[in-house]
């Protein structure tokens, strides 16, 4: 249940960006801290390279279209910034679909929260589809 264990991590690095519109107080953490806390966690899961980055990715693709100023501001947008863009994310998605790779439900949940009203229907559905049967399929593989 590795796989289960990593994806909650970006569960919950998704959960403390929501701190990011409280107003500013000395609580609220930064997306470097966010990111850096996420890649310890996956680091210590034992989390393979790929992995670690397939996940950051996904939350950088979700902080990208939900928190676009403040990322900009963060260093982790220079890591991320050539694959931020809807191709990319599209072709990450199917390969992962090919690969059967548990890192899907993360990618199908962020590609629902970041995309939705973002791009034409009509690109975006018959992906969006694809991702919830596969991450559906592959979490139905992790209860039984």
């Amino acid at each position: 249940m590795k796989e289960i264990s990593m994806n909650h991590v970006i569960w919950l690095a998704i959960k403390n960006l929501k701190r990011l519109e409280e107003p500013d107080d000395c609580k609220r953490p930064s997306i470097d801290e966010i990111f850096s806390a996420c890649e310890k966690e996956l680091c210590a899961l034992d989390a393979s390279d790929r992995e670690i980055n397939l996940r950051l990715f996904a939350l950088a693709l979700y902080c990208y279209k939900l928190y676009n100023s403040e990322f900009f501001k963060s260093a982790v947008f220079a890591r991320f910034a050539r694959a931020l863009d809807y191709s990319h994310f599209r072709s990450t998605a199917k390969a992962l679909i090919r690969e059967n790779n548990y890192a899907l439900v993360v990618f199908w949940v962020v590609f629902r929260l970041s995309f939705v009203n973002t791009i034409p229907q009509d690109n975006y559905l018959p992906l969006e589809q694809e991702l919830r049967d596969k991450s559906l399929e592959l979490g139905l593989n992790l209860v039984y």
